[in-house]
């Protein structure tokens, strides 16, 4: 696997991890600190990357994001970017 591709695979699992946090699709994606635990440590990915992602997914127009997930991407989106990371 070349570096891209390892970049890329990382990439979407970081954004598939937001996804879930966002719908609350499973018990441990509904909590902040396993979103934040994953990206930060299993996937490596840096603030920046994790800021593109979620403003990616806010202006995805497949991605239906309801009152409940615009307010679970915010709220995450706010403690993202005052993390030290």
């Amino acid at each position: 696997m070349s570096n891209l591709d390892l970049q890329e695979w990382r990439l979407r699992r970081a954004r598939g991890v937001i996804e879930e946090y966002i719908r609350g699709v499973k018990r441990r994606a509904s909590d902040i600190n396993w979103v934040l635990g994953v990206l930060k440590g299993a996937f490596g990915v840096s603030k920046d990357e994790a800021l593109m992602i979620i403003e990616s997914i806010k202006n995805d127009k497949i991605m239906v994001l309801t009152p409940e997930r615009v307010k679970r991407l915010e709220e995450l989106k706010k403690i993202v970017s005052n993390l030290e990371w």
